[in-house]
């Protein structure tokens, strides 16, 4: 059977936004000879406490080349590094065509179909409508192919009552699906979107929109176009549906590795001990450390771990694989909700994502120092993925939690799932650095990984976000309008019900729809477990009040306002929620009261510019928690692109792979499921046939 989405990326140009394959599979973890920088300082900027927990402020179609690649993949030898092709997609300006990075909410997501406006032959009929005055009711316009045109994607389709400004467009007549010909006999068909949406200013105002604005703004677009006054004349299309050209990915030939989808019981991992204590010693010449058991672990040892990794060093695939499983053992004995205890004199420092950015991984550990019982550590998800040291990375994480258990946590985030695994540079990089059945065991760990820890009870720390909404309902047509907003819980859910969380489990792209219902209705637990344990991996604050739709799942995933924080906060009696998942420009941001996100990847994929943080947590004078952020920029690393190592899949195992292609948007995330703060992102790579996912693989 077909596996779902893969994608290898190649980094963006200074100029422009690409997108290429790497044909070839990298051969080792470092080039052979010198790489230039990729950044010139590192300097950190510590904080003064920003909040006691108490609640007192104190300071302060680019086409994806990368999957379903054909002959093309199937002639690339590992050992033969061909050359990148890369397509330039046009720049708009510096205003971004997304909804969350615009004011006007206008702009493209996943689910939007291509079209090309100025293609008559796709003409089906044609509408003259007068509008009379702003807002006429359309409150979402979406581009087509290569950032041109405007077709209305969400509207009002009804007025409230008669004479409702804001049905007048549905009354006047425009449909969903209508494509702006043009504007008081302008044609606009080959116009840039943006352009044709300065022509109209025409918008809902959304107060959540103005509230998470854009990570990336930087400076504003020179505006070539007034708006025209209203009332206006537009002449609409209705256009055929573009035909999607499908590339399969080929069959699996016999015996070909898949990922495994089932569980691993005591018996599974005791057999897989014994194969890996069968497993070869390294060759001759070998001069990094060796792991047996937690015991060879000392402070030296991991000195010498880094000095080897740094140098391009791999512990040997024996050594990998009785480390997981140990890992494996430890995180068994563990809880959905750790406890933790941070006494007077010690220092919790919590970490947000990394994503395999080892060498600031580095940069950042000399600064913090390394864990012990009074300097515990807390990694809050996303270890891996997107980096291309995402193994160096985690082994070095699982290798301090070996040797101090107690003083080392860890949760999962929405990285540590087979899904994202599989799409985002992790899997891949297994395989070429030591083999897909290591995989299978690291997907082991990530699901016994706990969900939150509740530090001194007092501060919850959790990748994501809050539970969400009781009775979960799907909204068809939910906007980020407050009025459309889902209001808070009659009650907050308890740490006691999340505690009770069964997390051993695998979410799947089904999983967001179904955790979603067409009416209220009682809950079995596991379905109420699978919706938490989406919210904690997956869900987002946002300015608006109540819980809103989600960018990063096109349903399932809900956002959550500063009431919902307030009340889950005071019904629990703690002062403050950690969470990550976001990039945020200075690496952490106070996003609500009693809400801090930190963000430890700094200048994100190479090309988010952002400075990473850590948080260091100690009691104050009375008692009570202290969150005091550092905020550092990125280091210099070797000369990899971003999910180099996914090349591994392409070449070696293209019956996992799905062609993709992605959206031609002006300064767009390359990767999709974007961590970019203020975009909670649609992931922007669409399957061109999407019929193979993770849901057949587990039918």
């Amino acid at each position: 059977a077909d596996f779902f989405l893969l994608t290898t990326m190649a980094r963006k140009s200074v100029a422009a936004v690409g997108a290429a394959a790497a044909l070839a599979a990298p051969a080792f973890l470092l080039p052979s000879v010198e790489a230039p920088s990729r950044a010139v300082s590192h300097e950190a900027t510590v904080q003064q406490p920003i909040l006691n927990t108490a609640g007192s402020l104190r300071h302060t179609n680019c086409v994806a080349v990368a999957v379903g690649l054909g002959a093309a993949a199937a002639t690339a030898r590992r050992t033969k590094k061909a050359p990148r092709a890369s397509l330039v997609v046009r720049q708009a300006e510096g205003r971004l065509l997304r909804p969350r990075d615009r004011t006007d909410g206008h702009g493209w997501v996943k689910e939007d179909p291509d079209f090309n406006a100025a293609d008559e032959s796709a003409v089906s009929a044609t509408h003259t409508i007068e509008l009379k005055k702003r807002p006429s009711g359309i409150k979402r316009y979406t581009h087509g192919m290569d950032g041109k045109g405007a077709m209305v994607m969400d509207m009002n389709e009804k007025a409230r009552y008669p004479g409702d400004p804001i049905g007048q467009a549905a009354v006047a007549g425009v449909k969903k699906g209508y494509v702006v010909k043009s504007v008081n006999g302008t044609d606009v068909r080959n116009w840039d979107f943006e352009d044709i949406m300065d022509l109209l200013e025409d918008f809902i105002p959304d107060p959540d929109v103005q509230s998470t604005a854009a990570f990336k703004g930087g400076a504003q677009r020179v505006r070539k176009h007034q708006q025209v006054p209203f009332p206006v004349t537009i002449e609409y299309v209705e256009m055929k549906p573009m035909e999607k050209s499908a590339a399969a990915a080929p069959a699996a030939p016999p015996g070909a590795w898949m990922p495994r989808l089932s569980g691993w019981s005591d018996e599974d991992l005791m057999k897989e001990r014994q194969r890996a204590m069968a497993m070869p010693e390294p060759a001759p010449g070998y001069n990094g450390p060796r792991y047996t058991k937690a015991a060879d672990i000392d402070d030296a040892w991991l000195q010498r771990l880094k000095q080897f990794q740094q140098t391009g060093g791999l512990i040997p695939k024996k050594d990998a694989y009785l480390l997981v499983l140990d890992v494996i053992a430890q995180l068994k004995s563990e809880q959905t909700m750790n406890r933790v205890q941070v006494g007077p004199g010690q220092k919790l420092t919590v970490f947000g994502d990394l994503h395999g950015q080892y060498f600031d991984f580095m940069n950042i550990l000399n600064m913090a120092g390394m864990p012990s019982p009074n300097t515990p550590f807390l990694f809050n998800g996303d270890f891996v993925d997107r980096g291309s040291w995402s193994i160096e990375v985690i082994i070095l994480i699982f290798a301090m939690k070996m040797k101090n258990p107690n003083a080392v946590f860890m949760n999962r985030g929405n990285h540590e799932m087979l899904e994202a695994n599989m799409i985002y540079g992790f899997a891949g990089e297994t395989g070429a650095k030591y083999d897909l059945d290591l995989f299978n065991l690291f997907s082991e760990s990530f699901r016994n990984l706990p969900l939150l820890h509740l530090i001194n009870n007092e501060v919850l720390v959790v990748h994501a976000g809050i539970p969400g909404p009781r009775p979960r309902v799907w909204l068809p047509g939910q906007t980020h309008d407050p009025e459309d907003a889902v209001p808070v819980n009659a009650r907050a859910t308890t740490l006691a019900e999340i505690a009770s969380v069964d997390r051993y489990t695998e979410l799947t792209p089904n999983s967001y729809k179904e955790a979603v219902d067409s009416a209220p209705r009682t809950e079995e637990k596991w379905e109420t477990d699978s919706r938490m344990i989406i919210d904690f991996l997956w869900s987002d604050p946002r300015g608006g009040a109540g819980y809103g739709p989600s960018y990063r799942k096109s349903r399932g995933v809900f956002m959550f306002g500063p009431d919902v924080t307030a009340q889950f906060c005071r019904e629990n009696n703690i002062n403050l929620v950690i969470r990550s998942h976001e990039v945020k420009a200075e690496g952490w941001l106070k996003d609500h009261d009693t809400l801090m996100s930190v963000f430890s990847a700094p200048n994100y994929l190479d090309t988010g510019g952002n400075k990473g943080a850590f948080l260091q947590l100690t009691p104050g004078p009375d008692g009570k928690l202290q969150a005091t952020p550092t905020s550092y920029t990125a280091v210099p690393h070797p000369d990899l692109p971003p999910m180099y190592h996914q090349n591994y899949i392409v070449n070696n195992h293209p019956h996992l792979t799905r062609q993709m292609r992605k959206k031609q948007v002006a300064q767009a995330d390359d990767f999709g499921d974007s961590d970019f703060a203020g975009y909670q992102g649609p992931d922007e790579w669409e399957e061109v046939d999407a019929g193979a996912t993770l849901n057949a693989m587990s039918s």
